[in-house]
């Protein structure tokens, strides 16, 4: 008999399914967001029917001994738990909406696994803890065996960060927070502030609009009273009148029918208050170890993560692709093979981010006939087709192969073009993408030209840092540097990415540039593409030139 570990994300919001075999390799991983096109799915359960089906199907048709066990990435519902909620910070009807998603989620997830793969569902179900689910994941890609892993976070059974010590595929907790002090919440509060939502995951925007502003010494003075360090852990300021705080830092809130860069200002304030909390934090362990794991949802801030390498004592910094919640299906999936497994080593140093579902093309053909769209069929391994392409100035959405787990676009679900055209930034920011004309995009780079292009380089598998551009070369990719001279910068290997990495090979001997613009396939509000029928439907209704799904290239007929 075979079993398979079926791991499921509970938070409430940003909901995740993973399946994990008896080797513990991942056969599938991926956010319920992207089958439903909803943006972090709040409130749906992760075993989404339609999501799951063919997946669990998949498995039974080609081993039918197969049975499963089922674990989540909570320990417990958070209603029941004896922790204060704090509503000083964020509203208290937002504080208890979350609360509630939690519950139902937490308590009914898996009945759509039950009713699919029927008695092959093991009964008991695994609840495990938050933020070991989270360095867990963590260490599926980590190239290490030994490192500090810092779980930073919104929220956790009872704190909202953790410490865990990886060594030689044992993984432990050296401590854990207590009580309400988050960096999460922190950014939460910051959001808001900055006329941005939260409940939407808008942190993006302040990150981007940090680059605009300038640090505000009274705005600073306000938001470190939020938030404080206390022996590496974060604490509420509850010594303070935070009550009062906020009025006052809402004095300064940008009103949502405000210009935007009317929050620069808090923007890069808060920014820099974060950055000087979560180093505090780092700071009290940094010696003592020669590689660190950051995961958490607060990894995702690639602005600060750029900088942690420079500040501190570390050779190295792992960031894996999917450090917020919707990674946690993963680390409970493997902690469930863990239960069973007890003597194995945690595996680690997988790299590849794409677990997610693959492309196929059946219904291409019904979609593009009589639709204004024309077809080109090319060879699989041919870059030189979509880099001429790219430098002639088209801008090719790109479905290839499986999707990536997490939420930055990697290559196999992104919009590419040509990084040298400055316009190119506001052309698909107004009539691709439909977003705020400031917004950013990613530069993708050889590892092995890093050096080339950044002031202190490293690898940036998963786009998850910002990294400073050397001044003399800023004007070639105009369109890919920020307004602060920098770049949240993918690194791409032969190994890991090879046809993203030939196509800048390719376009490389065209332009003499090795690096693109990269961003996610998908509009404003919406989740990255999941279908073929999406991808369609975003270069209809957009100014996108054409989309290449897996080797067949799809463009507009010429007016």
């Amino acid at each position: 008999m075979s079993r398979y570990y079926i791991g499921l994300s509970t938070s409430g919001h940003d909901p995740s399914f993973c399946i994990v075999d008896e080797s513990a390799q991942v056969l599938f991983a991926e956010a319920t967001e992207r089958y439903i096109q909803d943006k972090r799915a709040w409130g749906c359960l992760p075993d989404h029917k339609g999501h799951i089906e063919s997946v669990i199907n998949d498995i039974i048709s080609k081993d039918s001994d197969a049975r499963f066990k089922l674990a989540t990435s909570w320990k417990s519902i958070k209603a029941d738990l004896p922790v204060e909620v704090s509503s000083t910070l964020l509203p208290a009807h937002v504080v208890e909406w979350i609360k509630s998603l939690q519950a139902l989620v937490q308590g009914n997830s898996g009945i759509h696994c039950q009713m699919i793969a029927e008695e092959r569902i093991l009964p008991t179900i695994a609840n495990f803890d938050h933020h070991l689910c989270h360095a867990t994941a963590a260490l599926y890609s980590v190239p290490v065996n030994n490192a500090i892993c810092l779980v930073l976070d919104g929220e956790g059974e009872v704190g909202a960060s953790s410490l865990f010590k990886w060594d030689e595929g044992k993984l432990k907790r050296v401590w854990r927070s207590w009580g309400l002090g988050s960096l999460g919440t922190f950014y939460s509060v910051l959001t808001q502030l900055c006329g941005f939502s939260a409940v939407e995951g808008e942190e993006w925007k302040v990150m981007g609009l940090a680059a605009y502003g300038k640090v505000d010494d009274r705005l600073v003075g306000l938001l470190k009273q939020l938030i404080f360090i206390e022996n590496g852990k974060p604490m509420l300021g509850v010594d303070n009148n935070l009550i009062a705080v906020m009025d006052e830092l809402k004095s300064f809130a940008r009103k949502k029918s405000d210009p935007i860069t009317d929050a620069a200002n808090m923007a890069a304030s808060g920014q820099f208050v974060y950055s000087q909390l979560a180093n505090e934090i780092i700071s009290e362990f940094d010696k003592e170890y020669k590689n660190l794991i950051l995961t958490g949802g607060c990894a995702l801030n690639s602005s600060y993560n750029g900088t942690i390498l420079n500040n501190h004592s570390f050779e190295s910094v792992h960031i894996p692709s999917a450090p917020a919640d919707d990674g946690n299906s993963l680390g409970a999936a493997i902690q469930a093979w863990k239960e069973d497994h007890p003597q194995e080593p945690l595996p680690f140093n997988n790299k590849t981010p794409f677990l997610g579902t693959k492309v196929t093309t059946k219904d291409l053909e019904n979609l593009v006939s009589n639709s204004g769209l024309t077809t080109t069929k090319i060879d699989d391994n041919d870059t030189d087709f979509i880099a001429k392409k790219l430098a002639e100035g088209y801008v090719i959405g790109v479905m290839r192969g499986k999707a990536e787990f997490g939420p930055r676009a990697l290559g196999n679900r992104s919009i590419l073009a040509d990084p040298r055209q400055k316009e190119m930034k506001e052309k698909i920011n107004k009539i691709v993408k439909g977003r705020e004309a400031y917004r950013p995009f990613a530069p993708v780079v050889p590892l092995k030209d890093m050096h080339k292009w950044f002031e202190n380089p490293q690898a940036c598998l998963y786009m998850s840092y910002t990294l400073k551009w050397k001044e003399e070369i800023r004007d070639l990719v105009p369109s890919v540097v920020h307004n602060d001279g920098t770049g949240r910068v993918q690194s791409v290997e032969q190994e890991t990415y090879p046809w993203l990495f030939n196509l800048t090979q390719s376009f490389e001997k065209i332009t003499g540039i090795p690096v693109l613009l990269n961003t996610s396939f998908n509009v404003m509000g919406k989740p990255i593409v999941h279908s073929v029928n999406d991808a369609i439907s975003v270069l209809h209704t957009t100014a996108l030139d054409a989309v290449l799904i897996e080797n067949i290239f799809v463009e507009k007929l010429p007016e």
